[in-house]
């Protein structure tokens, strides 16, 4: 009696272990989002026509991932390396870029830089929006 007992709980423990485990789907490691340790800042906040202004994010991910940092900017160049565009920047590994400006503009106006960090699973979070003043 006791070895059909045994028996008996067994083929329902491993019937359970089977249902709950569907071996055609594969387990998918969770992924968490970057952190932001520290939010967008501009060094200087205003700049002429022909300075630069260094924009610096920084961010770190749990799971070990890359980070990427995406660069949006009006009105300012953005530069990474020797690569100078405007408008936009993705995928760049440092978490700064140098800017420049990047349309006419009157005596004094503003333009923006905001900036967002992935890490190329589907986490991401927002590093923060800057604001540099631009002299004539």
């Amino acid at each position: 009696m006791r070895i059909w007992v045994r028996a008996w709980l067994f083929a329902a423990t491993l019937g359970a272990c089977l249902i709950a485990c569907d071996s055609t789907k594969p387990l998918v490691p969770a992924n968490h989002d970057p952190v932001v340790l520290q939010p967008l800042q501009a060094f200087p906040t205003t700049i002429g026509d022909a300075d630069s202004a260094i924009v610096k994010a920084f961010a770190t991910d749990a799971d070990g991932d890359t980070v990427v940092y995406d660069w949006y900017s009006s009105c300012l160049k953005i530069r990474y390396g020797d690569f100078i565009t405007s408008g936009y920047l993705f995928n760049t590994l440092r978490g700064n870029s140098v800017v420049y400006p990047g349309c006419s503009f009157n005596s004094v106006d503003t333009g923006w830089v905001r900036c967002y960090v992935r890490d190329r699973r589907g986490g991401g979070a927002y590093a923060g929006l800057v604001q540099i003043v631009l002299q004539h």
